[in-house]
């Protein structure tokens, strides 16, 4: 049996900015991946980590973003 797609999305690359505030995200690799208005981002971050689904909460604060790791 053949599973159906449902959908197919262009993921289109663009650099961007995020309003200020606090958002949940998945990083992996040198790559936290993040949603917001359904919309995905993908931030890339100056160290990267062995591994995949890392979840961390990243900060803008006057368009400078950080993030801390929330769970290893």
């Amino acid at each position: 049996m053949k599973n159906i797609i449902s959908s197919i999305t262009e993921k289109l690359p663009q650099v961007t900015t995020l309003p200020d505030g606090f958002y949940n995200g998945i990083w992996g690799g040198n790559i936290i991946e993040l949603t917001y208005k359904n919309k995905t981002y993908e931030l890339t971050t100056e160290e990267g980590i062995r591994g995949i689904g890392v979840k961390v909460v990243v900060e803008v604060l006057n368009g400078v973003a950080t993030f801390d790791i929330i769970q290893l």
